[in-house]
């Protein structure tokens, strides 16, 4: 029961009153009687004596307090909450296309498969009763099939679930996971207008706790199993590589699964073949190392030797398989690229080479060494130093006669004074040198480019000082001011289809600079920012963001069906997502022309989550939480009206009653 005007209680107030009424209510009256009468009648209370008088007494003050409270009672409204059951005539059925949906039975059909028959039987069940379907497929972003459907959408609704299976090609089911969070809540629009319809959700996961209103409806198989790669990877070491694979085991018994890798060396025509047979244990993770020696065993690692003539300095691809008829096919298969990297050919020319640009480039090759191989050549001291065939060029002091146009150039310290001229190119000219000494140092600040830009990144620009500089005038619009000193540029940076230049207008000789961090972080971020990388990694999966970046003219990607896709170059970089397993190819031709291509392969791998056919999760967004459900009233004025109606002729006669006595 429910109170409707919760303050109309408050008349009970008036109890209190009617009690205070009886406490201090005189209880005798002054009356004149005769004595004969008074005899009279005390000889007849002798006689019959009645006890009724204190009952009629509390019965006349109970029958008051009932009044008072029923009088209460009609002002607060009172009436009786009712929820009514959930109404079965409208459903929800939430179709999940998780990869691990594409698990297949003794019989080849897929829980994708299973799923959607039985939401297309129940679906023509309701509407034949008249009811109301909404169909909601599961995906990365749900969609909605049919949105509240009468029968006169049923053929539709069959014809569009019969799509998501069709008879000769691939299930419409996704190779990632479904967010089903997401489509629990697009149920909330269905719910706004009917929050009695009740959810059902096809899906092969469990969960430790489901709300109440959603039901789940397991396509799980007793006799399904899988094992799956979850992880693969590469790395040198001692100078050769040893390839990881981390794999798992789930549902059935424990299995021995043969692990093979095919190598593809640059410039052997037949692959290297590696194999070994592994020993997993059901909902366990097993690692495999293919190293050269091998290694000891341990309960959950595994090492296979290579051999000295299987062993390799460099890959194009490993592909690495396992031997498994299990019940999803689509995690047995992975491969592995990033096994030959790209040559940048670098030319260090300085009039007095030191070892602080020298250690720079060093430390920049390490740290680049998981995309670049970067290759450094120094010119000796009176040697003229080439102007072609280098990707990124340094020069020092001595400046060259023109500028090369077919990599990035660096010129550090354009000092007239090694009598050499600037090239008429060059964008600036030098007006003089700045000198100062070990007492009078000059603090580099930050420029009008400074802020947010790659090349500066981790580079403080007030701790570096230097002796001297050379003062830049005349500097063509082009070129980006990163750092300043006495607010002249001391390092600008251009970077255009045409010109891709840096110039540094002091010497690390003269500064500070080599002591600081700043050395080779600027070394590292010049080479990063002129040298961005297609994709970075060669490993994704599937519904992984991925940024694409560029170096030139637009960029072709090519899927394992040779399917292309072209992305312009005023597009880029861009951040992309792919859909489907497999292996995909980037190929650019940079702006210094077509025979410095770059070619960049990825492999993408559906998640390694999606191959525990048999998971358990937590919970599951409920999106009946905050809905308003109908309630149904039934009013109980009438029967506390009845109830008043009956009391005041009675407390009347009572009353009489006292009176007469």
């Amino acid at each position: 029961m429910e109170l409707l005007l919760p303050l109309g209680l408050l008349g009970l107030v008036s109890i209190l009153a009617l009690i205070i009424i009886y406490i201090i209510k005189p209880n005798y009256q002054t009356k004149h009687v005769s004595t004969t009468f008074v005899w009279q009648l005390s000889l007849r209370y002798k006689k019959r004596r009645p006890p009724t008088n204190r009952i009629r007494n509390i019965l006349l003050f109970l029958c008051q307090v009932l009044i008072l409270a029923s009088m209460a009672g009609v002002m607060a409204f009172p009436a009786f909450a009712e929820h009514p059951a959930a109404d079965d005539s409208e459903a929800i059925y939430i179709l999940d296309s998780s990869a691990s949906m594409r698990a297949v039975d003794e019989d080849g059909v897929s829980r994708f498969a299973r799923a959607v028959q039985e939401i297309k039987e129940r679906s023509q069940e309701k509407l034949t009763l008249g009811g109301r379907v909404t169909v909601i497929v599961a995906a990365e972003t749900p969609v909605f099939l049919e949105r509240r459907a009468t029968l006169e959408r049923a053929a539709a609704l069959t014809e569009e679930l019969d799509s998501l299976v069709p008879e000769d090609g691939d299930v419409d089911c996704s190779f990632g996971t479904s967010d089903l969070d997401k489509a629990l809540e697009q149920c909330k629009d269905v719910l706004g207008e009917n929050p009695a319809a009740r959810t059902f959700l096809f899906t092969d996961n469990e969960y430790d706790y489901l709300p109440e209103q959603i039901s789940l409806v397991s396509m799980r198989e007793e006799e399904e199993w899988n094992a799956g790669i979850l992880n693969t990877w590469a790395e040198k070491e001692e100078g050769y590589y040893a390839v990881t694979v981390q794999l798992a085991c789930y549902g059935g018994i424990d299995r021995q699964i043969e692990v093979t890798l095919k190598v593809s060396v640059p410039d052997v025509t037949d692959p290297v073949t590696l194999s070994g047979l592994v020993y997993c244990n059901v909902n366990t993770v097993k690692t495999v190392v293919f190293r050269v020696g091998g290694g000891t065993d341990a309960d959950d690692t595994v090492y296979c030797p290579i051999g000295d003539a299987q062993k390799f300095t460099a890959f194009r691809s490993i592909q690495v398989r396992i031997d498994a008829d299990d019940s999803l096919s689509l995690d047995n298969v992975c491969s592995i690229y990033g096994g030959e990297k790209e040559v940048i050919n670098v030319q260090y020319a300085s009039a007095e080479p030191n070892p602080f640009m020298n250690t720079a480039l060093a430390i920049a090759r390490n740290a680049l060494a998981d995309r670049y191989s970067l290759r450094i050549t120094e010119v000796k001291k009176g040697e003229e130093p080439a102007l072609s065939g280098f990707d990124f060029y340094v020069f020092e002091h001595n400046m060259p006669a023109t500028l090369p146009t077919d990599g990035v150039v660096l010129l550090a310290d354009p000092d007239p004074m090694w009598e050499t001229s600037l090239p008429s190119d060059a964008g600036f000219r030098v007006d003089r040198v700045e000198t100062g000494s070990r007492q009078n140092l000059f603090t580099l600040g930050e420029g009008s480019d400074y802020e947010g830009h790659p090349v500066t990144r981790n580079i403080i620009a007030d701790e570096i000082e230097v002796t001297r500089y050379c003062v830049l005038t005349d500097v063509d619009d082009g070129f980006e001011v990163l750092l300043q000193c006495g607010g002249d540029p001391a390092l600008m940076v251009m970077n255009t289809q045409e010109s891709k230049l840096a110039v540094m207008s002091f010497s690390v000789h003269y500064s500070n600079l080599s002591k600081l961090v700043e050395c080779f972080m600027l070394m590292y971020n010049l080479f990063d920012y002129y040298f961005p990388a297609i994709l970075e990694g060669n490993s994704l999966e599937v519904g992984e963001e991925f940024t694409l970046g560029t170096r030139g003219e637009a960029i072709t990607m090519e899927d394992e069906q040779r399917e292309r896709t072209v992305f312009a170059a005023d597009e880029l970089p861009r951040t992309l997502t792919l859909t489907r397993p497999g292996s995909y190819v980037f190929y650019q031709y940079t702006w210094m022309g077509q025979e410095c291509g770059l070619t960049a392969t990825v492999y993408v791998k559906t998640p390694a989550a999606e191959s525990d056919l048999f998971r358990r999760l937590e919970t599951l967004y409920d999106p009946y939480e905050g809905s308003t459900r109908e309630t149904v009233y039934t009013d109980l004025i009438v029967y506390l009206a009845a109830l008043l109606v009956a009391l005041l002729p009675l407390e009347w006669w009572l009353h009489t009653r006292e009176e007469n006595l």
